[in-house]
């Protein structure tokens, strides 16, 4: 195997390398290849998210049996503008969403 192009998933760019003209079938297939890695690349990312929710479960239950004021102290105001930021943020999309809505 050598690498016959560079791609970029996030723009969908793809660039033969040096001398290399692809094929319709090279093309092809590099194209159903960043499909599908796009795919697997959005659910890992919606897995990052649902994992952020156990985790964000997790630390209320620990702030309210496990920490002890100096670990609240150390965290409650990072914790609690993350949390501003991201209602916020879901509040003005969820607004949105039902403006949309027929």
């Amino acid at each position: 195997m050598h690498q016959i192009a560079a791609i970029n998933i996030r723009n969908e760019t793809v660039k033969p390398l040096g001398d290399t003209v692809l094929t319709d079938e090279e093309t092809k297939l590099i194209t159903d290849w960043m499909r599908e890695r796009k795919t697997v690349l959005e659910e890992c990312e919606i897995d990052d998210i649902l994992q952020t929710i156990d985790h964000l479960n997790l630390t209320a239950q620990w702030a309210q049996s496990k920490a002890s004021d100096a670990d609240l102290e150390r965290v409650t105001d990072q914790l609690l503008l993350s949390m501003h930021d991201l209602r916020k943020i879901l509040s003005r999309k969820t607004i949105e969403w039902a403006m949309t809505k027929p």
